[in-house]
């Protein structure tokens, strides 16, 4: 009976083991595009970031802080492409002369990083919110001419850091666009005596696009389910004591529809009261079984979603939703 009077902490640390080792989660982002010539752009840059980190609950992804063993053009690409929101800064870089005038451009880097950004919204119809600051000396031209990008115009770098929180207000609560995983929990009545909850799990397809296929694993504490001695057909072998593990494919459920979720959610009935260690008080093993850790994991063409609650967080919700 060991296992059932984990800690949380022990609970936490399983959940990473079965993981891999460490959670794969990606955290959501918001790409920073800003230039990097000087000292002083670089330092906005980070301040910026910082500003990120601490109004919202996403992380930066500016180039200047990336260090890893993939090339930074790779990196970049991908982080343009995972991002939940987009934060450009445009300082000028020299004149230009045209037939009859001369216009002062941007950063090349710049400009194509908003072109993918455009591409982004405008041909993979995602929701890409933008937040867009233009020194007054920079013109227009290219793809940016064609755009509504509404930016902020500055002549000094310190006016953007006073204009940034405005604006990263609305964005405190950021969603990845296109897929989202969704872990919820439900009365299910009562058996013996103990109150049974249904965990479920859904994929929701908020692109316009239409998914085919999908794959889901889902992790729940093995204490959760000692009230029946139900075999799982959809189980697969779990090396992480005190855990179980169940695969599930598109298989039975059909293609995820533009602006849908699933036909059918994957769903679990647990009960809590058996959970709770033999050995325990009642108030310990209520304690140790409010944070015990369910989640699944979803692969989606090509990426990986993880959604991860705790007992406590799944009975507050449940609440909430009355």
């Amino acid at each position: 009976m060991a296992e059932s009077g984990a800690t949380s902490r022990e609970w936490s640390r399983r959940w990473e083991l079965a993981a891999g080792g460490l959670r794969t989660e990606m955290p959501k982002t918001i790409f920073i595009s800003c230039g990097q010539y000087t000292d002083a752009e670089k330092q906005l840059g980070k301040q910026i970031s910082e500003m990120v980190r601490t109004l919202t609950d996403c992380e930066p992804f500016f180039a200047e802080e990336v260090q890893d063993l993939n090339g930074l053009d790779a990196n970049i690409l991908s982080a343009l492409h995972e991002c939940v929101g987009f934060i450009t800064v445009m300082h000028p870089r020299g004149e230009i002369r045209r037939s009859n005038d001369f216009i002062v451009r941007a950063s090349v880097w710049i400009e194509q990083e908003i072109a993918i950004a455009t591409y982004i919204q405008q041909v993979e119809k995602r929701t890409l919110p933008i937040i867009a600051f233009k020194h007054k000396s920079v013109g227009r031209e290219g793809i940016r001419d064609l755009l509504h990008l509404n930016p902020f115009e500055f002549t000094d770098e310190t006016e953007i850091l006073t204009e940034l929180p405005k604006r990263l207000a609305a964005w405190r609560t950021l969603k990845p666009s296109g897929v989202e995983l969704q872990l919820t929990s439900k009365t299910a009545g009562r058996q013996q005596e103990h109150d049974i909850r249904r965990l479920e799990i859904t994929l929701v397809n908020a692109s316009n696009r239409v998914i085919e296929k999908y794959e889901f694993e889902a992790r729940l504490p093995s204490a959760l389910l000692k009230h029946w001695s139900t075999n799982y057909p959809t189980e697969v072998r779990c090396n992480v004591p005190g855990l179980r593990c169940f695969r599930f494919d598109q298989n039975g459920r059909g293609a995820l529809r533009p602006h849908d979720g699933l036909r059918y959610p994957i769903t679990f009935e647990y009960c809590t009261v058996c959970a709770v260690p033999e050995h325990e008080s009642r108030l310990v093993g209520n304690a140790l079984v409010s944070e015990m850790v369910l989640g699944a994991t979803a692969w989606v063409e090509g990426n990986e979603y993880v959604v991860e609650k705790t007992i406590k967080q799944l009975a507050i919700e449940r609440e909430g939703n009355r």
